[in-house]
């Protein structure tokens, strides 16, 4: 597997898909700086939190096309000409794709320690804790590209997948997310402008507030939201669901891999 790696990682240091992205990543981050610093921030959470939507953005569109280029050049079918076991270059290839999208957030958070720290402000103990979390969340996310990106050869088809999946996990996130944080109570006013608390008809409770959750957690998405709206989960509970959907989608897809024609 180490020559895998070593052949992988000097076609990454000459690729400029990969460069290009992460010079996007560092713009992205310094615009958010700059705005933060316009407007007289004082905490640079906000910026350091919400990493995670570029970054898995930016991954799901490296890692299709460099392993849709593997296909189309005949890489794949050389390297197992050569005697390479499919699992090696399966697993070899999903190293390679966390280690890029690592390369991506180093990118992106630079000019937030460089810029943000010096003129908005240090950031808070949690948020470090959510930032070190959203870097196996990340994971996560390479996990199901480099899943898609290797069991379907297409570049073109792989890359739309990739970025679909990406915006409906968004989406999906979102839309529970949402009624997760419908509060229980409202404020209602009466006669005389007497103020007296309302249950909220539209309320989540019970079992189906525990699932809603589940599922939140359970996708990497549903992290990247909680980060940006206020984590109420334990961090090593996101941990362990972020490590979960890495092992699933890479079993999954060293299994189809192994069984692919390739032509």
């Amino acid at each position: 597997m180490n020559r895998l790696l070593i052949a992988n990682f000097m076609r990454i240091k000459k690729n400029k898909l990969f460069w290009a992205l992460c010079g996007v990543m560092a713009l992205v981050s310094l615009t958010m700086v700059v705005n933060l610093i316009a407007n007289n921030a004082t905490q640079i959470d906000g910026a350091a939190n919400i990493f995670v939507i570029p970054a898995e953005i930016a991954a799901a569109i490296f890692i299709s096309v460099f392993f849709g280029t593997e296909y189309g050049d005949g890489t794949i079918r050389n390297k197992l000409i050569a005697g390479h076991d499919r699992r090696q270059i399966y697993f070899a290839n999903a190293i390679m794709s966390t280690v890029c999208a690592f390369a991506m957030f180093v990118s992106y958070i630079l000019p937030v320690m460089i810029f943000g720290f010096s003129f908005v402000g240090l950031p808070t103990v949690k948020t470090i804790g959510n930032v070190a979390v959203g870097i196996v969340t990340l994971f996560a996310f390479c996990s199901i590209f480099t899943m898609v990106s290797m069991i379907y050869s297409n570049k073109t088809g792989a890359t739309v997948i990739n970025i679909v999946i990406a915006f409906l996990l968004l989406l999906a996130a979102l839309i529970l997310t949402s009624y997760l944080t419908i509060p229980e109570f409202y404020p209602s006013y009466g006669m005389g402008e007497s103020m007296s608390y309302v249950r909220n008809p539209n309320y989540v409770s019970g079992i189906k507030r525990t699932v809603l959750q589940i599922l939140v957690d359970l996708l990497p998405s549903g992290h990247s939201i909680q980060f940006i709206m206020g984590v109420s989960r334990p961090l090593w509970a996101l941990s362990l669901y972020a490590v979960g959907v890495c092992t699933a989608c890479s079993i999954v897809g060293a299994v189809v891999f192994s069984k692919k024609d390739i032509k």
